[in-house]
């Protein structure tokens, strides 16, 4: 579900690896389970970013539609 992302711009997994990290002390030392919770967090951030632009797909056409 990740996507790619522009050259120079974090990708999905990276920033849910700086999230993920933010919250390093009650998770524990990095490792596997960090890296989990980081593959986790990112498919939910390409997700959201998924939904959103259909959500605003959605609205555009509703306003076309109003305007026809």
């Amino acid at each position: 579900m990740m996507t790619d992302h522009p050259p120079g711009k974090p990708s999905d997994l990276d920033k849910a690896r700086l999230i993920v990290g933010r919250h390093g002390l009650v998770l524990g030392p990095a490792g596997p389970t960090s890296e989990h919770i980081a593959k986790a967090v990112a498919e939910g951030i390409a997700l959201g970013r998924e939904e959103g632009l259909a959500l605003a797909a959605e609205t555009l056409a509703k306003l076309k539609h109003a305007s026809d």
